[in-house]
This record gives C-alpha cells, structure tokens and sequence, in this order.
C-alpha cells in the first residue's frame, strides 16, 4: 500500500516536522501541480513527474540524508508499490536528475552516501522547492 511508503518516510523525520512534511506530500507527492513544473523550467530544469517528486523530496529535506525507499517513494508516488520497480530504478532517476542539475548550473548537486543514501547539496537561496523559499 503506498501508506506504508510515505509512512515510513514521515516517521523518519523528527516528531515537530512530521506533521508538515505529511501534509506537503500528500499536496504535492500526488499531484505536482503546474506551477512547480513552471518554476522548475524557468530555473532550466524540465522535469519529468517522476523527477519533479524526486526533487521536491530531496528539496524538502534539503542537507539531509533520504533513504533509497524513501528516494523511491518519492518518485514512484503515483503507483501503487506493488507495481514499482526495482529499487534500482533509482539510480537512473538520480543520474538522470543529477544530469539535469548540472546543464542547469545551479551550483546544486545530489550527493550519494552508499548505505545511507541521497542528499541534496545547493546554495542557500536557491528556491527548489517551488514555495519562494530556499
């Protein structure tokens, strides 16, 4: 059941942000709307819905380490996890997001901790998240 992936996901996070971060996914994970797609493209980045929830997730949590399931449920939130792929289909949405960042030249980049998994590195007032805010 997705629940179980953005439940996961949620109780990761210190207990005062879970509230917070809940109701961003549920606002966003579902549904990326237009604007972000629009904000995102207007930074260089023409991003697909699953790369856009990659890098909200990433984005959300930025300088903090996120899980490859929670990598995964980012990216595949619009699926019912009985049909996701392998976990290692995020090694190519990573590849392919990293890519896009660096033709971009935003100066952001997603670091790779193995084991751990993924953060997002970028300059302090570099708004990836779509809400006028770094």
């Amino acid at each position: 059941m997705i629940a179980a992936a953005y439940r996961a996901e949620i109780l990761a996070l210190p207990e005062p942000e879970r509230v917070e971060h809940a109701l961003a996914l549920l606002d966003h994970y579902l549904a990326p709307v237009p604007a972000y797609f629009a904000r995102m493209a207007d930074l260089g980045l023409r991003l697909t819905p699953h790369e856009a929830r990659l890098l909200y997730a990433l984005a959300r949590r930025r300088g903090a380490w996120i899980s490859l399931q929670s990598a995964l449920a980012a990216a595949m939130g619009d699926r019912d996890p009985d049909t996701w792929p392998s976990d290692r289909v995020i090694y190519g949405k990573i590849m392919g997001l990293r890519a896009k960042l660096a033709r971009a030249r935003l100066g952001a980049e997603i670091i790779t901790w193995p084991g751990v998994g993924y953060r997002l590195a970028a300059p302090e007032g570099l708004d990836l998240i779509g809400e006028g805010r770094a």
